[in-house]
Protein backbone atom coordinates (compact mmCIF):
# COMPACT_ATOMS: atom_id res chain seq x y z
CA UNK A 1 0.00 0.00 0.00
CA UNK A 2 2.01 3.21 -1.06
CA UNK A 3 0.93 6.30 1.33
CA UNK A 4 0.32 9.77 -0.72
CA UNK A 5 2.50 11.75 1.65
CA UNK A 6 5.37 9.56 1.66
CA UNK A 7 8.91 11.91 1.51
CA UNK A 8 10.71 9.41 -1.07
CA UNK A 9 7.45 9.83 -3.68
CA UNK A 10 8.06 13.91 -3.36
CA UNK A 11 11.60 13.42 -4.41
CA UNK A 12 10.82 11.29 -6.95
CA UNK A 13 11.69 13.43 -10.22
CA UNK A 14 14.55 15.43 -8.74
CA UNK A 15 17.12 14.24 -10.19
CA UNK A 16 15.98 13.71 -13.71
CA UNK A 17 15.17 17.56 -13.47
CA UNK A 18 18.64 18.30 -11.68
CA UNK A 19 20.23 16.26 -14.50
CA UNK A 20 18.39 18.39 -16.87
CA UNK A 21 19.42 21.84 -16.08
CA UNK A 22 23.32 20.57 -15.44
CA UNK A 23 23.73 18.98 -18.64
CA UNK A 24 23.08 22.07 -20.53
CA UNK A 25 25.10 24.31 -18.78
CA UNK A 26 27.90 21.35 -19.29
CA UNK A 27 27.47 20.62 -22.69
CA UNK A 28 27.98 24.50 -23.72
CA UNK A 29 31.36 24.72 -21.17
CA UNK A 30 32.41 21.41 -23.81
CA UNK A 31 31.20 22.39 -26.53
CA UNK A 32 32.94 25.80 -26.13
CA UNK A 33 36.54 24.33 -24.80
CA UNK A 34 36.43 22.04 -28.32
CA UNK A 35 35.51 24.78 -30.64
CA UNK A 36 38.29 27.22 -28.54
CA UNK A 37 40.41 24.43 -29.17
CA UNK A 38 40.28 24.02 -33.10
CA UNK A 39 40.42 27.52 -33.47
CA UNK A 40 43.73 27.44 -31.45
CA UNK A 41 44.69 24.23 -33.65
CA UNK A 42 43.79 25.97 -37.05
CA UNK A 43 45.93 29.38 -35.99
CA UNK A 44 49.11 27.33 -34.80
CA UNK A 45 48.71 25.52 -37.83
CA UNK A 46 48.75 28.96 -39.89
CA UNK A 47 51.25 30.53 -37.95
CA UNK A 48 53.67 27.29 -38.44
CA UNK A 49 52.84 27.27 -41.80
CA UNK A 50 53.68 31.13 -42.82
CA UNK A 51 57.22 30.32 -40.61
CA UNK A 52 57.89 27.37 -42.54
CA UNK A 53 57.22 28.91 -45.58
CA UNK A 54 59.30 32.00 -45.35
CA UNK A 55 62.19 29.26 -44.26
CA UNK A 56 61.71 27.43 -47.37
CA UNK A 57 62.52 30.97 -49.22
CA UNK A 58 66.07 31.37 -47.56
CA UNK A 59 67.08 28.22 -49.22
CA UNK A 60 69.30 28.79 -51.71
CA UNK A 61 67.54 27.77 -55.23
CA UNK A 62 67.84 28.78 -59.28
CA UNK A 63 65.72 30.91 -60.79
CA UNK A 64 66.13 33.87 -58.27
CA UNK A 65 63.67 35.49 -56.20
CA UNK A 66 60.52 33.87 -58.32
CA UNK A 67 61.88 30.48 -57.34
CA UNK A 68 62.33 31.54 -53.84
CA UNK A 69 58.15 32.77 -53.64
CA UNK A 70 57.49 29.69 -55.64
CA UNK A 71 58.71 27.13 -52.61
CA UNK A 72 57.62 29.43 -50.22
CA UNK A 73 54.53 29.24 -51.42
CA UNK A 74 54.38 25.38 -52.20
CA UNK A 75 55.52 24.81 -48.44
CA UNK A 76 53.06 26.96 -46.62
CA UNK A 77 50.10 25.61 -48.59
CA UNK A 78 51.68 21.60 -47.63
CA UNK A 79 51.72 22.63 -44.06
CA UNK A 80 48.15 23.57 -44.11
CA UNK A 81 46.61 20.40 -46.71
CA UNK A 82 45.11 19.12 -43.57
CA UNK A 83 42.46 21.45 -43.53
CA UNK A 84 41.48 19.72 -46.73
CA UNK A 85 39.18 22.46 -49.16
CA UNK A 86 38.51 24.29 -46.36
CA UNK A 87 42.31 25.08 -46.54
CA UNK A 88 43.18 28.89 -47.02
CA UNK A 89 45.47 29.89 -49.27
CA UNK A 90 48.97 31.69 -48.57
CA UNK A 91 49.50 35.07 -50.36
CA UNK A 92 53.72 35.37 -50.60
CA UNK A 93 54.68 38.82 -51.46
CA UNK A 94 57.73 41.51 -51.46
CA UNK A 95 55.70 44.37 -50.27
CA UNK A 96 57.35 44.81 -46.66
CA UNK A 97 60.46 47.08 -46.29
CA UNK A 98 64.25 45.75 -45.01
CA UNK A 99 65.80 46.56 -42.46
CA UNK A 100 68.79 47.40 -44.65
CA UNK A 101 69.26 48.17 -48.89
CA UNK A 102 71.13 45.26 -49.59
CA UNK A 103 68.57 42.83 -48.56
CA UNK A 104 65.09 41.67 -50.08
CA UNK A 105 62.15 41.29 -48.02
CA UNK A 106 59.40 38.07 -48.04
CA UNK A 107 56.13 37.88 -46.59
CA UNK A 108 54.14 35.22 -46.14
CA UNK A 109 50.78 35.52 -45.10
CA UNK A 110 47.63 33.51 -44.34
CA UNK A 111 43.89 34.56 -43.73
CA UNK A 112 41.23 31.79 -42.67
CA UNK A 113 37.52 33.02 -42.87
CA UNK A 114 36.75 31.17 -40.19
CA UNK A 115 33.08 32.20 -39.94
CA UNK A 116 32.52 31.43 -43.11
CA UNK A 117 34.16 27.83 -43.09
CA UNK A 118 33.53 26.77 -39.40
CA UNK A 119 35.33 22.95 -39.08
CA UNK A 120 32.55 22.40 -35.91
CA UNK A 121 29.42 24.08 -36.88
CA UNK A 122 28.46 26.86 -34.64
CA UNK A 123 25.48 27.09 -31.55
CA UNK A 124 23.08 29.81 -30.96
CA UNK A 125 25.31 32.20 -28.40
CA UNK A 126 28.86 30.68 -29.29
CA UNK A 127 29.63 32.99 -32.08
CA UNK A 128 30.13 35.65 -29.61
CA UNK A 129 33.67 34.34 -28.61
CA UNK A 130 34.71 32.15 -31.54
CA UNK A 131 36.82 34.68 -33.95
CA UNK A 132 35.61 35.42 -37.53
CA UNK A 133 39.17 35.65 -39.18
CA UNK A 134 42.42 34.16 -38.26
CA UNK A 135 45.66 35.64 -40.03
CA UNK A 136 49.02 34.33 -39.45
CA UNK A 137 52.31 36.44 -41.16
CA UNK A 138 55.87 35.51 -41.41
CA UNK A 139 58.94 37.57 -42.86
CA UNK A 140 62.20 37.37 -43.61
CA UNK A 141 65.23 38.76 -44.77
CA UNK A 142 67.42 37.74 -48.04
Amino acid sequence: MKFRNNPTNRQRGAAAVEFALVFVLFFMVMYGAIAYGVVFAIKHSMTQAASEGARAALKDVTGGMPAREALALATAANALSWLGTNAPTPVVSLDCTPTEPRFTCLKVAITYDYAANPIIPPIPGLGIVLPANLSAQAIVQI
